[in-house]
């Protein structure tokens, strides 16, 4: 029943993403330059790397060890377990390699409009914890084997309850909680709720 929500989906998506996907890509380079797609690799099924793809927010000289220092911060001198506990948030306030036109896109939540290629080629699914790149996956330590027993998604439990207001410890829990009640009804209903919560732009960074 995933497979044929996740087609079904792709069916009813790709009229849409063959019109928007060239104005984005015009936007982009207008309000920025090239290249237009941001490839990372990131942790998938069975802790397999995979290349996901998403429309660039940063400028083309960001540095990836920012991101990587800021999530050390975060996890430093903590056990990373899954607890609704509030803690520091996953965001990074005021990061100033985001562009412009990326801000909107990361708002909107459009930058993960590529992710479809990913779901098209079996990597992804509709529904499922984000994939995580290693230096995020390997945080969570013996939850990471649990966290990849399922394939990520585009968007997952974690994303409807706040996405970036998280803390690690809060995304790990609604990942887990997916991965042990996972269902057809449960991923319906997720979908609908990151509908809503895109309109609403609810943890959007």
């Amino acid at each position: 029943m995933k497979y044929i929500i996740d087609y079904f989906l792709i069916v009813i998506i790709f009229p849409i993403f063959v019109i928007i996907f060239p104005l984005i890509s015009l936007m982009i380079l207008i309000f920025d330059s090239s290249p237009i797609i941001y490839s990372q690799k990131r942790v998938g099924l069975g802790g397999k790397e995979f290349s996901l793809y998403k429309f660039r927010t940063m400028s083309v000289s960001s540095d990836e060890s920012v991101h990587k220092e800021h999530y050390k911060d975060l996890s430093s001198n903590k056990k990373i377990e899954p607890s609704l506990t509030p803690d520091d948030p996953i965001r990074i306030e005021n990061d100033d390699r985001i562009t412009k036109i990326g801000s909107f896109l990361r708002k909107t939540s459009l930058d993960e409009l590529p992710n479809l290629l990913n779901v098209l080629r079996g990597q992804m699914s509709f529904v499922g914890p984000r994939p995580l790149v290693k230096y995020e996956s390997d945080l969570y330590g013996e939850y990471s084997k649990k966290r990849n027993s399922v394939k990520p998604g585009i968007t997952g439990l974690a994303q409807i309850q706040g996405r970036l207001d998280l803390s690690l410890q809060e995304r790990l829990y609604w990942d887990i909680e997916y991965v042990e009640k996972k269902s057809f009804y449960y991923d319906l209903l997720i979908i609908l709720k990151t509908v809503i919560s895109v309109l609403s732009r609810r943890g959007a960074n």
